[in-house]
């Protein structure tokens, strides 16, 4: 690793710490009480910041607890204040994934896994098993509108119009990760097909508000829900951006895991004890930072 970059990276790491602790909070929110696993039921009172800074419904309402840098409960993380953050994509609770460990299970209860690895797509494009890493959301009771996109080989699958997926021409190509809401009828995605992927037309889009949203983040960046494949991504229409972005923190991550300070590390990656695991504050900074240049 040269020089600038990891000069680079340690300025990205202490404005990640100083975001952390910054500033003067206003008053937390004495009726929230939290939906995501890690706070489930809890008021503002009962939690610790490391369990709820980087959780968008707890940053909002436990300023205080949270060390949310002296934003006020509802403002934005666009810089809109006043204005609540824009929801990204997400997979519906009741889908299920392929794990290596306990088979098949839903999106609720991959959220209570630490240990999870999901069926996903490799670097060679071949079927594989990958760690869970980071979790965007896991809240079981927010409700949102999905899609859900029918396939020609009796496949569906619910996602909101903001997360990734693949998209091919039926072809035979790797296709193109894209919005949900974009998928057009007629079109192709990849479905697993005993063990292979194998492309499938999509025959039906329809739209039904529900209940549970949950956004996993696996080593690969992508996952294979309901038997069909989809990015990890959601933060806006550049897979390859995101995807950089994160599995170079996370070998970051892990390279500075034995030797970092722990209050830096924990500033920056959230290092938490219980089964969930939200994306770390460096991830955000840098998606941030380079949404200014992505459109």
């Amino acid at each position: 690793m040269s020089k600038l970059t990891v000069l680079t990276l340690a300025v990205v790491v202490s404005l990640a710490a100083a975001q952390s602790g910054s500033g003067s909070c206003s008053q937390d929110d004495p009726n929230f009480k939290g939906t995501q696993p890690q706070n489930l039921g809890k008021p503002c009172s009962e939690m610790t910041e490391d369990n709820c800074k980087f959780i968008d419904e707890a940053i909002k309402n436990c300023c205080t607890s949270c060390g949310n840098g002296g934003k006020k409960p509802g403002q934005a993380n666009n810089n809109q204040p006043g204005k609540p953050a824009k929801k990204k994509g997400c997979f519906h609770g009741d889908d299920t994934v392929q794990t290596k460990e306990y088979g098949t299970i839903t999106m609720r209860q991959l959220a209570e896994k630490r240990d999870a690895q999901v069926l996903s797509r490799n670097e060679d494009g071949q079927l594989g098993y990958s760690s869970v890493r980071y979790w965007l959301h896991a809240q079981p009771d927010l409700s949102m509108k999905f899609l859900t996109l029918s396939t020609e080989s009796g496949h569906r699958l619910s996602l909101t119009g903001e997360h990734l997926i693949y998209e091919t021409d039926c072809r035979g190509n790797d296709g193109h990760a894209i919005y949900a809401r974009n998928v057009r009828v007629g079109r192709c995605l990849f479905v697993n097909d005993e063990g292979e992927l194998k492309e499938t037309r999509v025959v039906e889009k329809g739209q039904t508000k529900m209940n549970g949203i949950y956004s996993p983040i696996t080593e690969t960046g992508s996952i294979v829900v309901n038997d069909v494949l989809a990015s990890c991504y959601n933060y806006y229409e550049n897979e390859s951006l995101q995807k950089f972005v994160y599995q170079f923190v996370i070998g970051f991550q892990d390279t500075l895991a034995d030797w970092m300070p722990s209050s830096l590390y924990r500033a920056a990656f959230n290092d938490q004890n219980g089964a969930f695991v939200a994306v770390p504050r460096l991830v955000l900074n840098f998606l941030q930072l380079s949404n200014i240049f992505v459109h």
